[in-house]
């Protein structure tokens, strides 16, 4: 008795050193192992198919990362809320010169007041927004609940889309009036992601010339938009995201 009990002893830890080693060697050859309820005898893992003795029930389980971190999931994106002043401003002074000079304020009134029914319209439908990566302008589908692509850039092509990377510097025109809580007319940014052949285009002839390297200025695509968006909201982003400023 006494002896086959010795032997059922050894079998026993023989048996269990067995399963201990293909555990250790499965570990070593798989980073994750994921362990469900089987069903016929095998279950998934990223490094292949892994047989499994009993049929028991399992329970998910994860092993060495090996020093590598888990990626986070991306954080929702930011969307800039709209802002009618500037638009409400135009409007209120073109009507105003419209009625307040018949000759030839009437026909400066008239092109003020029809930027102003534009901002209405772009401040409707335009979105401004900050993800984890870039910044980008989105439009408003026609059923209001999707953002989707405006398509590209209508002076130099390409998406509408620009590095928080490639930025060199961003200001609101006129100066000043963010800082002290009001509304400016103008958002303006720098960037290097667009290809350099179409740095000079419209405006980026004078802010790239060697008068304004000379000043500080830092070569690059100048942008400009309308302030139909919260200033200091995108200001805010501007800042939270890196984007790069000169100082004045």
């Amino acid at each position: 008795m006494a002896l086959r009990s010795n032997r059922g002893r050894r079998f026993s830890c023989t048996a269990i050193v067995s399963r201990s080693a293909g555990l250790l060697a499965l570990v070593l050859t798989s980073r994750h192992l994921v362990i469900t309820q089987p069903t016929s005898g095998f279950v998934e893992a990223p490094s292949g198919r892994v047989r499994v003795s009993d049929a028991r029930q399992l329970v998910a389980m994860q092993f060495f990362d090996f020093g590598q971190e888990q990626k986070k999931a991306p954080a929702p994106p930011v969307v800039i809320k709209e802002d009618y002043t500037l638009a409400g401003v135009f409007s209120v002074l073109g009507l105003v010169l419209c009625a307040a000079l018949p000759y030839l304020g009437f026909g400066l009134g008239a092109f003020i007041l029809l930027l102003g029914i534009l901002f209405f319209v772009q401040a409707g439908r335009v979105r401004f927004v900050f993800d984890d990566e870039a910044f980008e302008l989105r439009t408003l589908s026609s059923d209001k609940e999707e953002l989707e692509s405006p398509g590209e850039n209508i002076v130099v092509g390409g998406k509408n889309r620009w590095a928080y990377s490639s930025f060199v510097n961003w200001e609101f025109f006129p100066k000043g009036l963010v800082e002290k809580g009001l509304p400016p007319i103008l958002v303006y940014f720098k960037e290097t992601q667009t290809p350099q052949s179409e740095w000079s285009t419209g405006p980026g002839a004078s802010a790239n010339s060697e008068d304004a390297l000379a000043k500080g200025a830092v070569p690059g695509m100048v942008h400009f938009f309308p302030a139909i968006c919260d200033a200091q909201q995108i200001k805010a982003e501007f800042e939270r995201r890196g984007c790069k400023k000169i100082s004045a």
